[in-house]
């Protein structure tokens, strides 16, 4: 699963040229907060050319779409035209993310972003209500706002882990932050976020700068310490049913069943490719 997910305004063709040297393991194109109003008709139109282009990267094009009744049935028809390989909701809700895979089709992966407190409330019928649903995102700035507060830590970890457990209750991926992205100046501040929703559960999140991508991937990477640990959990495991044993002994720890298979989980993440 992505580590990485990048927004890309699709009218910005300096921005555009350089995403796919970013590192990456997702390019968002934005039809929706990096476009103004009376330029959506032309986002959609030079769509398909900046797919086209883009495709030839390897890397995976995303596209996130506007509301239903702010244009979004035509930008779902123009991503799907395009090729898109992803299509990002805004602002899901159960009936929306239905309505999106609908005129999407079952065969594009659909990512809906909870970002505000109902949605956060329904936030596992979000994740279900559609079977091509891949992943939950959270937008925290929305949130916030919804909410009548500042985007503090407190107000926000409580948000972003209901939203990953609903994505993991469903087998979905949570890929999101417990914190505001806004300053993408305070890369310390963005990679400790993402250090901390790896310890909750997500497997990977948005950027909004390029300089974001890289803090991204190390942080939803696992460590080569984390790896040498599993790869001794599976050896030990493996050799414990060699012996006819139900459970394996490392270093005074007892090995069972969830143990190893979070081990495997670690060592199937470290053998994806890195796009860095």
């Amino acid at each position: 699963m992505w580590r990485s997910l990048l927004f890309v305004p699709v009218l910005e063709d300096r921005l555009v040229r350089g995403a796919s040297r970013r590192g990456a393991d997702v390019i968002a194109l934005d039809l929706e907060a990096a476009v103004p109003q009376d330029r959506k008709d032309e986002a959609r139109a030079r769509l398909a050319q900046v797919v086209s282009r883009l495709s030839g990267s390897d890397t995976p094009v995303a596209v996130r779409v506007n509301r239903g009744n702010n244009g979004g049935k035509k930008d779902i028809a123009a991503a799907v035209g395009a090729g898109a390989s992803i299509i990002v909701l805004p602002k899901a809700s159960p009936a929306t993310t239905a309505q999106a895979a609908a005129l999407a089709g079952p065969a594009v992966p659909l990512i809906p972003l909870i970002e505000d407190p109902r949605g956060v409330i329904e936030a596992l019928a979000v994740a279900e209500a559609a079977p091509s649903v891949v992943g939950l995102g959270f937008g925290a700035e929305d949130y916030v706002t919804d909410m009548g507060a500042l985007p503090t830590r407190e107000l926000l970890l409580p948000a972003a882990f209901q939203v990953i457990q609903a994505a993991r209750a469903a087998g979905r991926a949570p890929l999101l932050l417990p914190d505001t992205v806004a300053d993408y100046r305070d890369l310390q501040r963005f990679e400790a976020a993402a250090g901390m929703a790896r310890a909750l559960g997500a497997t990977g999140s948005f950027a909004i700068h390029p300089d974001q991508v890289a803090a991204l991937n190390r942080a939803f990477a696992p460590t080569l310490a984390e790896q040498e640990t599993a790869r001794r959990i599976v050896e030990a495991a493996e050799s414990a049913r060699r012996d006819g044993q139900a459970v394996a002994v490392l270093d005074g720890r007892m090995i069972d069943a969830p143990v190893e298979a979070r081990a495997r989980a670690v060592l199937a993440q470290a053998k994806r490719p890195d796009r860095q």
